[in-house]
């Protein structure tokens, strides 16, 4: 009995003597990140990434910064983090980003942009600022009137009446070109109301799910909810690949252009699946673009644009030659063995020139996701446009 007490004892001084971090192992930790924009920035999100192209958010140009005082903002990313994006003005004729920064991984971190772009990194306050603690948050979608000239979300935890937001008619949401509002509240909410007007038209009480949801309000005040974005709901579709001999472990990338949704957490994507001549892959039904890559993304196609919703088949005799349909292609497999280039007749000549060196290739491979965000168009959207109910 006295081991067994003695042991016990030790166990809880070994615990008390781990530092936070080492409790939380295992967890997923957030820390903030402060950053301050030029005052002609409006609207500045912040991208984020592991070295590894795991990306922090699902969609460019990532999480909208939160404002604090005199200038500055904020939002949390994963501990993973090792690399940042400011971004800003997004949907406007003039968007403007940084470069790619590189953060300490785990690490509050302070950044100072220019006007030229260029950021200043800092570990330490920059300001006298409090930042809030974290709170996990989710995304509310609402699809209001026309009649409607502002929408805004009000959100409490019932029984107990504890709100989310100071004072009515709360979060204001913002319009979205696909003619969506959204705005986010913390997971611990159960209760929501949409109202519009400076808060003179509301919905009743809606109990939801503290998860990303969308709500359709009409103008006699009824609405429809869901779980699933209406926007993105098609089929799976199949996709088919043929690649040259020298590919091994040929992987697919998929997103949806140019709002920059990614199929796949982080590149090269996902493992096609050898089925007789062709490589396979099932995929959502919405992604409108695809890389075919190999030898761990290594090599890799162009981007190849898709439509949604459709079976395609990609034959890639190369990085820059790759042919889309969406029917099988007849006749004989691609070409899977690599050709030798024939040998050029030698020219008579009375002095002949040494033979140049060979060249090297120095054509860009995009190696990351940051790569496809770029390509992207720094991320608009793609979703089915939807006519507002009258």
């Amino acid at each position: 009995m006295k081991k067994k007490l003695a042991l016990l004892l030790s166990l809880m001084l070994c615990l008390l003597c781990l530092s936070p971090a080492a409790l939380a192992a295992g967890e997923d930790e957030m820390v903030p990140v402060v950053v301050k924009t030029p005052e002609s920035w409006e609207s500045p999100c912040l991208w984020a990434w592991a070295d590894d192209g795991t990306n922090a958010f699902a969609a460019w140009p990532g999480e909208e910064l939160e404002p604090l005082e005199g200038g500055w903002y904020y939002t949390y990313v994963p501990s993973f983090v090792q690399n940042v994006i400011v971004n800003a003005n997004n949907g406007t004729e003039t968007p403007v980003q940084t470069e790619g920064i590189v953060v300490e991984a785990g690490k509050e971190v302070w950044l100072t942009i220019g006007e030229d772009a260029t950021a200043a990194v800092a570990y330490e306050s920059q300001a006298r600022i409090e930042i809030p603690e974290y709170v996990e948050k989710f995304v509310i979608h609402a699809y209001v009137p026309l009649t409607w000239k502002t929408a805004n979300l009000w959100a409490w935890s019932a029984p107990d009446g504890t709100n989310a937001f100071a004072a009515w008619p709360g979060l204001s949401l913002k319009e979205g070109e696909d003619g969506w509002f959204t705005g986010k509240a913390p997971v611990w909410i159960n209760s929501i109301i949409i109202n519009g007007n400076e808060g003179t038209v509301q919905t009743e009480d809606v109990s939801v799910e503290g998860k990303e949801l969308w709500i359709t309000v009409y103008e006699d005040l009824t609405y429809d909810l869901t779980y699933e974005d209406p926007n993105k709901a098609v089929p799976d579709i199949t996709v088919h690949a043929q690649v040259p001999a020298d590919w091994t472990g040929p992987c697919l990338w998929a997103w949806s252009a140019p709002d920059g949704t990614n199929a796949f957490s982080a590149w090269p994507g996902e493992a096609l699946n050898q089925d007789g001549d062709w490589y396979t892959l099932q995929v959502p039904g919405w992604i409108n673009s695809v890389i075919v890559n190999a030898n761990e993304g290594s090599v890799q196609t162009t981007d190849l644009s898709v439509e949604p919703g459709k079976d395609i088949w990609v034959v890639v005799n190369g990085p820059e030659d790759a042919t889309v349909s969406y029917e099988e292609p007849a006749g004989e497999p691609v070409q899977t063995e690599p050709t030798a280039s024939p040998e050029p007749e030698p020219t008579p000549s009375a002095d002949p020139a040494p033979a140049p060196e060979a060249e090297k290739n120095n054509t860009g491979l995009i190696v990351g996701v940051i790569a496809v965000v770029a390509v992207a168009g720094g991320g608009a959207a793609y979703a089915v446009s939807k006519k507002k109910k009258k």
